[in-house]
């Protein structure tokens, strides 16, 4: 237990590489400490080694298969090595078990939308929107990628509405789509 309160110390002062030893040696001790397992694997996910994380949140899902937040911890790593399909499943699962979910929606959405699956990112990116209206961020995410998902859909006028509320909450990158799509479609291009 004080090499997995070492690692905590350490994961908490972001020094992840000295918390992965610390919890290395937990494991050592123990091969069924959950939390360890998991806190490693979010570790590796923190130094951008998503294959290293989803091998210990894959251990960590043997030991507590109902852990809904470890899917959805895998399913960004799997997400960020663009194993979509795989993401999409680890999203749904964690969705599945978690009463606020947005981020795993909004996971889900971008990760449709890679796929080139338009309507079924709409359709999870409009569930966060009308569902979770106290998270600002989330919602304003939301409404960017929706907007993202519709223009490739040939919806530029929804999609600028979506790009006006996403900027009206205070995500900048929405302010660049609006000068691109709904300019010209103002203009009637």
């Amino acid at each position: 237990m004080v090499s997995y309160n070492e690692g905590l110390d350490k994961f908490f002062r972001k020094d992840y590489k000295d918390a992965i030893s610390a919890f290395s040696w937990a494991i050592k001790i123990d091969s069924g400490f959950l939390q360890a397992w998991e806190n490693r694997g979010v570790a590796k996910y923190y130094l951008k080694d998503f294959r290293g994380a989803i091998d210990d949140y894959d251990i960590a899902l043997k030991i507590n298969p109902d852990d809904h937040n470890t899917y959805g911890r895998r399913g960004w790593a799997k997400f960020y090595i663009h194993d979509f399909p795989g993401a999409i499943d680890d999203f749904s699962r964690a969705i599945g078990g978690i009463l606020n979910n947005s981020q795993y929606y909004i996971g889900r959405g971008q990760a449709h939308y890679r796929l080139g699956n338009y309507q079924s990112a709409i359709s999870d990116f409009s569930r966060v929107i009308r569902q979770w209206t106290g998270y600002r961020v989330h919602r304003r995410i939301a409404y960017f990628w929706r907007g993202m998902a519709k223009v490739k859909s040939g919806q530029i006028e929804n999609a600028c509405r979506d790009f006006h509320k996403a900027s009206n909450l205070g995500y900048g990158m929405a302010d660049e789509l609006i000068d691109i799509y709904c300019q010209q479609a103002a203009a009637g291009l």
